[in-house]
């Protein structure tokens, strides 16, 4: 019974700590509804868009993240959906990414990384997502920071 109780205690601290440790990693999020950049991995061909917006979340040094782009252009409407995360930080997200164009899903699983996150209102930050089996800068998509909430 004290070896029970023993190993509960220790599995409450263990807990307690991690929940400790996690609280302190940061979190972010940055949305923009200014798009300044597509690519159209399947062509090569870039376009300015017409409009567009994109919103992504996520703590820092986990794989808990959420990013998704939308632009419409005049090779169509771009979507880029996060569909799993392998790695972050302050200014990445590294996983793998579904891009779809005008609801057609182009590429699926691919991987991929956003970064420049970490840039303050007014600057851009950058998607491109490569093939199933490895990054390249084929799919992009890039816009300007409008709003950012970290804590």
């Amino acid at each position: 019974m004290k070896h029970i109780r023993a190993g509960v205690l220790v599995l409450g601290l263990l807990s307690m700590s991690s929940l400790a440790i996690a609280g302190w990693l940061p979190v972010h999020q940055i949305a923009s509804d200014k798009p300044l950049y597509v690519i159209d991995g399947s062509t090569g061909v870039g376009y300015t868009p017409s409009f567009g917006d994109s919103s992504s979340n996520w703590q820092a040094f986990t794989n808990q993240a959420f990013s998704h782009a939308v632009a419409q252009a005049a090779g169509g409407l771009y979507e880029f959906r996060l569909v799993h995360t392998s790695s972050s930080d302050d200014s990445t997200i590294v996983g793998l990414w579904d891009v779809y164009r005008d609801g057609v899903l182009m590429c699926d699983d691919c991987v991929g990384k956003a970064y420049g996150l970490d840039a303050p209102v007014g600057n851009y930050f950058k998607i491109y997502v490569g093939t199933p089996l490895a990054y390249a800068e084929r799919w992009h998509f890039s816009g300007y920071i409008t709003h950012r909430f970290d804590y």
